[in-house]
């Protein structure tokens, strides 16, 4: 009679550890499935990272493009190559610095400008930036010039240049 009863659990526990191994299986595949999910969902957020720096890249663009501070396309948007990712840069000119050190006689100002880009992505990814950039312009002959040689020569001013003053990464609304 003992053996009839061995016979009988070795199936009921050969049963019990074939459950506790299914079991693992569909754990484990569960488990890759919400980690390439994870995966996924941080892709879409690098893309719309990618995004909306391009879109700070291109209002630098218009900024230098245009013929005046104040001409400056406020709202620039577009895609990124080949893909359905977009971005949405917004330009504010915030205004002159007339006290830039320069060369004698350059006459120069710096005007300041805000751009604060979104970056879209697939699956509501978004991701917001804010840069501050200075684009050292011809000055108005009322603006006061701060001369500075020859005492920092390498530091002065010049009209074309421009300097990122700041970037960072913003919350989403």
């Amino acid at each position: 009679m003992n053996r009839h009863r061995s016979r009988g659990s070795a199936l009921t526990v050969g049963l019990i550890v074939l459950t506790l191994v299914t079991l693992l299986g569909i754990a484990g595949a569960s488990s890759a499935h919400v980690d390439r999910l994870l995966a996924q969902n941080e892709a879409f957020r690098e893309n719309a990272a990618f995004a909306a720096s391009a879109g700070i890249e291109m209002a630098i663009s218009a900024i230098l493009a245009s013929t005046e501070p104040a001409t400056v396309d406020p709202v620039i948007s577009g895609r990124m190559p080949d893909s359905q990712d977009a971005f949405e840069a917004r330009v504010r000119f915030a205004g002159y610095e007339s006290l830039l050190p320069q060369a004698p006689g350059a006459h120069v100002a710096g005007a300041h400008f805000e751009i604060v880009s979104t970056g879209r992505s697939a699956r509501h990814a978004l991701d917001r930036q804010r840069a501050g950039v200075m684009w050292v312009v011809a000055a108005t002959d009322e603006m006061a010039a701060a001369d500075c040689e020859p005492l920092i020569p390498r530091h002065c001013f010049q009209r074309g240049q421009l300097l990122r003053l700041s970037w960072q990464r913003l919350p989403n609304e």
